[in-house]
């Protein structure tokens, strides 16, 4: 025990003569002062874990596991800023220097680099580019990116650039995407591509609706397709109304959607012209939060003739920050995780 203190006393005293060496900058300009300015650098760790017991789908015995992620965060301010980001899961200490992101901010631009987690979460530039329903959108391998340029205020204009760490490849070369989105004159337009692929959209208000158009050429590697689309929201008393058309590939359809809020409850519901159906419930029952996703679709995950649904409860344990306990059941891989689950969550 006392070798074990005085190890830990001395990694303190290390680690605080580290951590303060780490907020000097450079020394003041008169040599007869001996102290120095410093910098708000910063280190931060942070992190989540997590208890789970699962039966899963298929059936048979449930399993009892835990999950760790833990990230660290290292930033420089000032008008020429740069942020280290990095995850160490199940303890991979080992690949906290390849796997980090490198995110620069300048006056005139912004650069993200990292082949995991490039302008957070690998987003393509494209992605700028806001489609409507049953268009396809531009790329079909989206949030790929291992480098991310965007110039935020371009003549009051976003522009972003794209794409992979290998350019040297065809591959490389055709997973580099563009985009851009801004306001004139009361439209909102965006617009992106990648590759042979490429579209446009414009919105504006109309007559207390939102009103939006799309237009867009998708190559599917042999010939490009036309699509077209046109969307309307509007609010009818406590509700939000919303309906599209769109034309692709030469075929037609259509979608209507219906949101609204009671008792604390965000309820949607729509349907298309696929036969396909979704309502959506979300919202405070006494202590635990109801989530409740409903689609007649078929889920992948189970047998064709199942609908898909996720239900769950959640309980943010008072006078914590991000305890929470939950039990769900999902034969989707979306708000929770497949089978039925009992989780209790932190973050540090």
């Amino acid at each position: 025990m006392k070798k074990a203190l005085l190890t830990t006393t001395a990694l303190v005293a290390l680690s605080t003569g580290a951590a303060f060496a780490s907020s000097i900058d450079t020394p003041v300009a008169d040599p007869g002062k001996s102290h120095h300015s410093h910098s708000a650098a910063t280190i931060v760790w942070s992190g989540d874990a997590n208890i789970v017991y699962n039966a899963p789908l298929a059936g048979g015995d449930g399993v009892v596991s835990s999950d760790v992620d833990l990230d660290v965060t290292m930033t420089s301010p000032g008008t020429y800023s740069a942020t280290v980001s990095a995850g160490i899961e199940g303890g991979a200490a080992a690949g906290l220097g390849p796997n980090a992101t490198v995110s620069v901010t300048t006056p005139l631009f912004n650069v993200s680099v990292g082949t995991d987690d490039a302008n957070g979460g690998g987003a393509d530039a494209s992605d700028l580019y806001a489609d409507i329903d049953h268009m396809t959108g531009v790329g079909t391998d989206e949030d790929s990116s291992d480098w991310y340029v965007s110039l935020p205020n371009f003549g009051g204009w976003t522009v972003a650039v794209s794409g992979d760490k290998d350019m040297s490849t065809t591959a490389g070369k055709e997973n580099t995407s563009f985009g851009l989105t801004g306001s004139i004159g009361g439209l909102t337009i965006t617009a992106g591509g990648k590759n042979k692929s490429g579209g446009a959209s414009v919105s504006t208000a109309l007559m207390g609706a939102t009103v939006k158009v799309a237009f867009a050429s998708i190559h599917n590697g042999t010939i490009a397709n036309q699509e077209s689309g046109v969307e309307v929201s509007m609010p009818l008393g406590g509700l939000t109304v919303t309906a599209n058309s769109t034309t692709t590939s030469g075929s037609n359809n259509w979608g209507a959607s219906v949101a609204t809020t009671v008792a604390g409850y965000v309820i949607t519901a729509g349907t298309d012209s696929d036969s396909d159906s979704q309502v959506s419930l979300s919202g405070p029952m006494g202590p635990v939060t109801l989530h409740v996703d409903w689609d007649s679709s078929d889920s992948a995950l189970t047998t064709a003739t199942d609908a898909t649904i996720e239900a769950g409860v959640t309980y943010a344990v008072p006078g914590t920050n991000g305890t929470t306990v939950s039990a769900s059941y999902s034969n989707a891989d979306d708000d929770f995780s497949p089978g039925t689950q009992v989780k209790m969550a932190f973050k540090f």
